[in-house]
Parts: structure tokens; sequence; C-alpha cells
């Protein structure tokens, strides 16, 4: 009886204690959340993954046209197969199976039953036609494949040349004519009052005079804009008296070339000097005063680049009373190759 008590009391025991340490480690793990969620901030916590939908992937066989060609065709045979059993036993029979006797040959033996009856029956003009068609395919295809190759390495051909060329173009000289000096203001009576360009109409000579005995004369250098250097090889300009410019202009090259013919990458030439043949009466003048006339000067440039390539400038420039000598488009008289 004794016995059964201790047992009791000792089995309370064990269970109060083992209810003690379960309350305890309960508290223990609440406390030590609660103080690692005091810790990490709640900016911090790690927002839930939302997964994007993924678009849907395409299959290989529709990235492969050939290939679902084949597959298709494949798949048609099959049902074509598949349709030739069904229809075995149906009265209307054009070929009849040799291996089952009685019943429609399907789609398979028909073709079996084709290729041997032609394998039977060929002689040599037929073998030698069949063999020539094939040819012809084999030759076609190949056609068609030299073609297409042709056709990709001409337009990377092209592709590359166009690269090349924008490249030259981009660093190859550039020549351009440029005026400086001209006695044509001090001949027709036109002067500068403050910076802005006025025709008078009196002079130290008199009103409506000319300057006698001076020739109009245009200096201008070549300038060259480009990134390589430009070597002279041709100057021909002149200055004439139209009101006008002609259909087709002549160039005439000069006897003096500079002494240094070679002009570098945003380098001028020396200076060239253009005089005009005759020199101007008053009427001439006159003309030139009232709008009627103009003062031409125009000219040619043959140079080399630094590509070994042949360019050419061509100008054309008309002097105006009160705005000098200006760009005047015309025909080709202005364009540079």
């Amino acid at each position: 009886m004794d016995t059964v008590t201790d047992n009791k009391v000792a089995g309370d025991k064990v269970a109060e204690v083992w209810s003690e340490f379960k309350r305890r480690a309960v508290g223990t793990f609440l406390e030590f959340r609660r103080k690692l969620r005091q810790r990490v901030p709640p900016s911090s916590r790690p927002a839930p993954r939302t997964e994007a939908a993924s678009p849907r992937r395409e299959s290989w066989l529709m990235r492969e046209p050939k290939w679902f060609a084949a597959v298709l065709a494949f798949a048609v045979l099959v049902v074509v197969e598949v349709l030739s059993w069904v229809a075995a036993n149906w009265p209307l029979c054009l070929v009849t199976s040799k291996l089952s006797g009685g019943t429609c040959a399907t789609f398979l033996e028909g073709v079996a039953q084709l290729a041997g009856f032609l394998w039977d029956n060929a002689d040599r003009n037929a073998v030698t036609a069949v063999a020539a068609i094939v040819i012809a395919a084999f030759t076609f295809t190949l056609w068609r494949s030299s073609e297409k190759m042709w056709s990709v390495a001409n337009a990377a051909a092209n592709a590359a040349k166009r690269s090349a060329d924008a490249l030259v173009a981009a660093e190859q000289a550039q020549l351009l004519a440029i005026c400086e000096a001209t006695n044509i203001t001090h001949i027709l009576g036109e002067r500068q009052v403050l910076g802005e360009r006025q025709v008078l109409g009196d002079r130290q000579a008199g009103a409506g005079e000319v300057a006698t005995g001076e020739r109009a004369l245009v200096q201008y250098v070549l300038k060259n804009y480009g990134k390589t250097p430009a070597v002279l090889k041709e100057i021909s300009h002149d200055l004439q008296h139209w009101n006008h410019p002609p259909d087709e202009l002549r160039y005439l090259p000069t006897r003096t070339m500079p002494k240094e013919r070679a002009i570098v990458a945003g380098g001028s030439s020396e200076p060239l000097q253009c005089i005009l043949v005759a020199s101007l009466n008053e009427a001439a003048a006159s003309t030139i005063r009232t709008g009627d006339t103009f003062l031409w000067l125009y000219g040619r440039v043959v140079y080399d680049d630094a590509f070994g390539r042949e360019r050419e400038h061509r100008f054309l420039y008309r002097y105006r009373m009160g705005y000098g000598f200006q760009p005047y488009y015309y025909k080709d008289y202005n364009t540079t190759t």
C-alpha cells in the first residue's frame, strides 16, 4: 500500500515538473521572438514574392518551318494509312491486297505495289528519263541555294562598301574657295559706314564716275575643311561681267600654281588672284550699280585626297552692290565631287 502511494506521489511530481518545463520553454520562445521582432525593423521585412506570369513559350516546332512541314506530312500519312485500314473491307476496291487476300490494300501496301510494278516494267529509257528528272531537280535546288548565297554575299559586300564610303567621306579632304579681298568696292564707289553696306553716288573722282586705269580683281584662298590633307593638281578661275551665267562654262587651267601644293586639314593655300580682262567703263559700272548686271567669279579645283582619289570642286560667286561676293547656285557650277 505504501509502495503504491509513493509511486503516485512520484508520478505527480514528474507531471508537475514536466508542466513547469513546458511553461518555461514556451515563455522563453515567446520572449525570444519578441526581442527578435524588436531588432528587425518592419520596413526590412521581405515582401511576399509574387511571381510574374511568364509568357507562353513557343514550341521549337513552330520556330522551324521545315520540321513543322515534315511532322505535318508524317501526320497526314499516318491518318491516310489508318483510314485505308478502316476502308479495307469496303466493296469498292481499286487495289487488292496480296497479303490478306480479298480485301483492299492499305495505303502503304498500295505504294509498295506501285513501286514494284514500276521496277518490274522499267527499261533503259525509263531509267534514263527518271535519272534526268532527278538530276534536273538537284540542279534546280543547287541553283536556288547558290542564288541565295550570292544574294547574302552581295548584301554583305554592299554593306561593307557603304561603311567604307561613309568612313572615307568623313575623313576625306574638302576644299572650298573663300573670297578674301577685292578692289571692286573702290572701283564702283561702294564703301562701308559704321559696319553697314551702303551704295554711295558720290566719290572722290566725282559723282557717277569709276576709277579709271584699274582692272577689277579678286583675291581668294582654297581652304581645307576636311580631316586629311589635299594635294592640288589643277586650278582654273575667271572673272567676267555678265547679267547671267551662260549655260556652259569653260575652265582653262592657270599657268601658275601655288608653291605649296599640299593643304593640310584646316589650312589654306596661299592667296590666288583673278583679274578681269578689261577694265570697267562708266556704262558697265552703272548697270552693276542698278543690279542689271553682275560680276561673276567662277573656277574649278582638281586635287587628290589622302586616299588617292581625285576630287573636284567647282565654285561660282556673284558680286552685288552692298553684299559683295556670295555663292550662286546654278546647275553644277557649285558642286564638290
